[in-house]
């Protein structure tokens, strides 16, 4: 099964003063500590901390260092169609239960999930054009696991205006979800009662290759582009995820829901993704007092096409399909972004700034193959965030 995006981003930069190199001997940590709040309307929060070191070597080699920490909580959807009567839904531990109004989007306010992730890299200089890049991640979820590793080339060309890029990464995923696996396409049982569920847990795989050309239009000026292909294995459907099953036969009840089935994904999918930039740097020189400032807008698009197994939902006279999911994150949709970074360098070799960015996701609200009832609801409601940065970079 496939998927493909294209990204396209846009951005300028107005950078007046770009601080003092420091040399390995005398501060030979770079350090970076930045924290993100992200916030969906009506849906969820999240707070995440980042702090990344990097240090150069005498031979030109370097090494990072990066550890994550993030907190999600709000309500974030379970798959279910809307509806015009309330709905009740078993949470994932099967003992209790949560409910959501008519016409509203069926969405889980008692998510909560805390991630920590820790990655190490090596940059290796080979000569003068060629620098190997190694890296390797693990990340810890209470209900995931995730451990991983990749190598990328980057050959110089034309006096270093030129940059050719390949790589490949490899990753092992291991999930153990709240009450175990669920069994493909069974119904959602009343809390209290046994839940149709499989193992405790299983495993999922994924390795990529990607390749990509930098170049140097001139002294203020760059563009990027990136191909990247991947192919994951193994469990891949989300253990929370539900899916509506639709009544098309009863014409005095013909959209309304019938009953909740967990999803199924295929157990290999494809993934390409391709990415352009442009880069843009304008040089102030015009008023002193602000030779320390930077100011950084950008802009972003992002297009994806639907997996071939997404379904909003599924009719009840129509046999069940070997594989379906209706995770909003695998429909077509369009996707924007628009924001700017202020930031402000130091004599002291630091740097400190902050961001802000307004995010929108827009789908089919109302695709031609809803039918009955199911034609009054939104069924692909438009997802805005803002998300908040705070940076702070300074050679130690």
């Amino acid at each position: 099964m496939s998927k493909s995006s294209i990204r396209i981003s846009l951005s300028s930069a107005c950078y007046c003063l770009l601080g003092t190199t420091a040399t390995a001997n005398t501060k030979p940590w770079f350090v970076d500590l930045g924290i993100m709040n992200y916030i969906e309307q009506d849906r969820n929060t999240g707070i995440e901390l980042i702090v990344n070191g990097k240090r150069e070597l005498d031979d030109g080699d370097a090494i990072s260092l990066q550890f994550d920490f993030d907190v999600i909580t709000g309500a974030t959807p379970n798959g279910a169609s809307a509806s015009n009567v309330t709905q009740s839904f078993t949470m994932a531990s099967g003992s209790n239960s949560y409910r959501v109004n008519a016409n509203e989007l069926p969405a889980d306010n008692t998510h909560m999930d805390t991630r920590m992730a820790f990655s190490l890299s090596y940059d290796s200089k080979v000569n003068d054009n060629l620098q190997l890049n190694y890296s390797s991640h693990i990340s810890m979820e209470f209900d995931y696991l995730s451990l991983g590793a990749g190598v990328e080339f980057l050959q110089d060309f034309n006096q270093h205006t030129t940059t050719l890029l390949t790589g490949i990464n490899i990753e092992y995923n291991r999930v153990h979800p709240v009450g175990g696996i669920p069994l493909p396409f069974t119904s959602m049982q009343p809390p209290g009662t046994l839940q149709p569920r499989g193992e405790a847990s299983t495993t999922r795989r994924q390795s990529g290759v990607h390749l990509g050309l930098n170049q140097i239009i001139n002294k203020n000026s760059l563009m990027q582009i990136k191909y990247a292909w991947s192919n994951a294995s193994g469990y891949l459907s989300d253990p929370y995820k539900l899916l509506s099953i639709i009544d098309d036969q009863n014409n005095l009840q013909l959209g309304s829901t019938l009953d909740y089935v967990y999803e199924n994904r295929p157990d290999q999918r494809y993934i390409q993704n391709i990415y352009s930039a442009y880069k843009l740097y304008i040089k102030g020189d015009v008023l002193d007092l602000s030779y320390r400032y930077y100011f950084q807008p950008h802009l972003r698009f992002y297009h994806q096409t639907a997996a071939n197994f997404y379904q909003h939902s599924l009719n009840k006279s129509i046999p069940i399909p070997d594989y379906a999911s209706s995770d909003f994150r695998l429909a077509k949709f369009n996707a924007y972004t628009v924001g700017f970074k202020y930031g402000k360098s130091y004599q002291e070799n630091s740097e400190q700034s902050i961001g802000i960015e307004y995010y929108t996701q827009i789908g089919d609200s109302h695709p031609d193959t809803a039918i009955g009832l199911q034609k009054e609801q939104d069924l692909f409601p438009t997802l805005r965030t803002l998300i908040l940065t705070w940076n702070y970079s300074y050679n130690w």
